[in-house]
């Protein structure tokens, strides 16, 4: 897998007010909205990109406080989801669940989810086309 990595994706961030943060980000921090994602279960994923660097803002309908902070997750991305779950599995590392598909986070992305050495939330995105 470690030829399969290709740089970090994003960090999902939880906010509590998706118009104030998205405002914040983008005029006071410089950053620009690249994608907008509403979810089924009402959740609504905002990505935000200001060179190398990316956000994904995540609100939630019941938003709460986190005891572990603001950030979900650390997102890797890769060129090939099913070689780099094999590669964990070989390892004994078990996904966080199937791998999925939002095929409305720029023009499709597979994901999965596993766990760090201390519990950490770690994702991986292979994306249909290069963003």
């Amino acid at each position: 897998m470690n030829q399969s990595v290709l740089g970090l994706s994003h960090i999902g961030l939880h906010v509590r007010n998706l118009e104030r943060s998205k405002k914040f980000y983008t005029e006071i921090l410089g950053f620009a909205i690249t994608c907008t994602a509403p979810l089924e279960n009402g959740t609504v994923l905002c990505f935000l990109r200001n060179g190398d660097c990316e956000i994904e803002l995540i609100a939630k309908p019941d938003y709460q406080q986190r005891q572990d902070g603001h950030f979900e997750h650390l997102c890797l991305k890769t060129a090939d989801l099913d070689a780099a779950i094999a590669h964990l599995g070989a390892h004994g590392i078990p996904m966080e669940g199937p791998a999925r598909s939002i095929p409305n986070v720029y023009h499709g992305v597979r994901l999965a989810f596993f766990r760090g050495p201390d519990g950490e939330l770690l994702e991986l995105n292979e994306f249909a086309d290069e963003i």
